[in-house]
């Protein structure tokens, strides 16, 4: 047949459930989602399980479930290991499915990535590639992390409520201080020259940047080894006799030779700096925000986003030059890892700068090269998620305040995308076909969160080393791994294993009995909404050796915002509905579907759509429902 539609762009929001997408539209947040809505097509889509970013995003990119491209979660069983070894999920080539980009190369078209979650490392070969890895510190390009340089009576702004684990939530898994501590002292004049006029008796501060700070050791392109610091230093001084109002950042001790002079508020521009890690020296942006600065200087706040390398981050290896050229510098991660620490502000901020960004590298590439099918991609309104979504119901307990907060940071966050959605939209014309879709969505904290492991532990099923924590395998019979799955330590299969293959089903028997019985000690209610073998996990698109012996989930109140509660749930002003919203020619207008969507159907959809061959291992259909008879 002819193709209904000569291009897609395909636009992807983690964590966006078809809830809140709902609320935010109804609330007047986002026009640009809302009228993809009046004039499409859309439905609450029912995504995977685990309700995580690595089988959620490799579903959608390939029309198949878990069960079959074998990504199904952050932390994944290795065949042939000791069940406390894990491969990292974020990894395109743990995946046993074609991915539908490679698909549309396959029918001659050309796919543009643009930081596409669960691209990297980059399977395609014609098309083009900007970024891809993961959430928050889950990258390989970083040089270094956020830095946060801090004195005097400086304090956080936690929001309460729990911290995500981090098998779901591991945008923050970082080691060190999460601040940079200093001192400001008095300059001495005869140690630097060409100091500016001052008000009050000016400061310095030494700021020193360290590569490979704030990420982690396991996925740096650059080893760990060798990271040397780069010191500049800042002036505080003084404008007017009202007191301390402005930092100098300079590479030495020579205020002429600044790379950033700023007051309180305000962002210098970017300045390119070189650095070392071992014997690789790249080079990447950095730039600065004086969040806080007191008259009398006893409260300093400087901060600095994630410095990113100009190159390495793209395929082909030039487009990432083109970009440096052409649109500027590129940034990954809007400081997720930083969230409670500056103020919310400066995280919306550097949203905006973000997500403009990610819009400018699309714009450049579909502008200067022929394109056929845009994938683009957003992790920042699961960090909404992480930090915010926790305390938007008051039920979980928090003061007014908090929800308020809370609320208006989820509010704030989605307009922030919505307004770059508006600049995909620009891309549209009227044979160009637009998705808008998730992985999986978010709720609030109702009651503490509870997982297999404390229960395990609980009944003598688990047992920890009492000095480090680990999982005793010489003890214990039955081990999580990952976010929903539990093996048991079987002789002969794993190992360490323990358990007699005819001991088997028992143990696995004594395991979901331990979990479908249990009762929560804070709330008398039963936190496991299902506990099953993998046979029957087939039922939630999970099979193979890679999945659990026992396969779990809870009930949304006993969860953090995703990860162990079920796909179909809905909570608060959340839910783990995702969203899908398609829009273009032959789509109908304002039409709220009546039949199943899954993320499956995604890829399957747009191949019809364009006319090219399903994906491969492509499980999904067709959602007929949606187009124009």
């Amino acid at each position: 047949m002819a193709a209904l539609a000569k291009r897609a762009i395909v636009i992807g929001i983690d964590g966006a459930s078809m809830e809140i997408v709902r609320y935010m539209a109804d609330k007047g947040a986002t026009p640009n989602l809302k009228r993809l809505m009046d004039t499409g097509a859309w439905r609450p889509m029912l995504g995977v399980f685990p309700t995580l970013t690595p089988p959620g995003w490799t579903s959608i990119s390939t029309g198949a479930w878990p069960g079959t491209h074998e990504v199904m979660d952050f932390n994944i069983r290795i065949r042939g290991k000791p069940l406390t070894e894990t491969a990292w999920g974020v990894n395109t080539e743990l995946c046993k499915s074609e991915y539908f980009w490679n698909t549309l190369e396959r029918a001659g078209k050309t796919p543009i990535l643009v930081k596409w979650e669960m691209s990297w490392p980059p399977t395609v070969t014609t098309g083009i590639q900007v970024e891809g890895t993961g959430p928050g510190v889950a990258n390989h390009h970083q040089i270094a992390g956020y830095h946060l340089w801090v004195a005097g009576n400086w304090r956080p702004r936690p929001i309460g409520g729990g911290v995500d684990a981090a098998a779901v939530d591991p945008s923050t898994l970082q080691a060190g201080e999460d601040v940079d501590r200093v001192e400001l002292s008095p300059v001495d004049p005869s140690r630097w020259s060409n100091l500016p006029d001052s008000a009050k008796p000016p400061l310095e501060v030494a700021l020193v940047i360290q590569p490979l700070a704030r990420g982690r050791d396991d996925l740096t392109a650059w080893g760990t080894e060798g990271a040397e610091p780069r010191a500049f230093y800042g002036l505080v001084y003084a404008q007017f006799a009202a007191g301390y109002d402005r930092v100098r950042v300079c590479a030495g001790r020579d205020a002429s030779q600044s790379i950033a002079d700023i007051a309180v508020a305000d962002w210098s521009d970017w300045s390119r700096q070189q650095f070392t890690i071992g014997e690789n020296t790249p080079t990447g942006y950095v730039r600065f925000k004086l969040i806080t600065l007191t008259p009398e200087a006893d409260t300093f706040e400087l901060f600095m986003p994630q410095v990113w390398a100009t190159e390495g981050y793209t395929h082909p290896a030039e487009v990432a030059a083109e970009i440096d050229e052409h649109v500027g510098p590129f940034i990954q991660n809007p400081a997720r890892d930083a969230q409670g620490l500056v103020d919310d502000e400066t995280f919306f901020e550097l949203l905006d700068i973000h997500h403009e960004c990610l819009a400018d590298v699309a714009h450049h590439l579909c502008a200067t090269r022929a394109w056929d099918v845009l994938f683009t991609e957003v992790h920042s309104f699961d960090y909404g998620n992480h930090f915010f979504m926790g305390q938007t119901d008051p039920r979980c307990g928090a003061p007014a305040s908090v929800v308020e907060r809370s609320v208006e940071g989820m509010t704030r966050i989605l307009a922030s995308v919505d307004r770059w959605v508006g600049r995909l939209l620009e891309l549209q014309d009227d044979e160009t076909v637009v998705v808008i879709t998730a992985d999986h969505g978010g709720t609030p904290d109702l009651a503490p969160p509870i997982a297999a492991e404390d229960v395990l532990k609980e009944v003598g099923l688990l047992v920890t080393d009492p000095a480090t924590g680990e999982f005793d395998l010489s003890k214990s019979v039955a081990i999580p791994v990952g976010t929903i799955h539990v093996f048991i330590n079987l002789k002969g299969r794993d190992p360490g294993g323990i358990v007699e293959p005819e001991d088997f089903e028992k143990v696995q028997q004594q395991v979901i009995h331990a979990l479908t019985t249990y009762v929560d000690p804070n709330t008398g209610r039963q936190p496991f909404a299902l506990a099953v073998t993998r046979e029957n996990a087939e039922m939630l698109n999970l099979w193979g050796d890679l999945v659990g012996d026992v396969v779990w989930a809870v009930h949304p109140e006993f969860d953090a915002c995703h990860g162990r509660h079920l796909p179909a749930v809905s909570l608060g002003i959340g839910g783990q509905h995702t969203t899908f919203i398609i829009n273009g020619p032959h789509i109908r207008s304002g039409a709220a579907l009546a039949g199943q969507a899954r993320s499956v159907d995604i890829a399957p959809t747009l191949a019809y759509l364009l006319d090219v061959p399903q994906p491969r291992d492509s499980e999904g259909r067709v959602i007929m429902e949606a187009l124009e008879t």
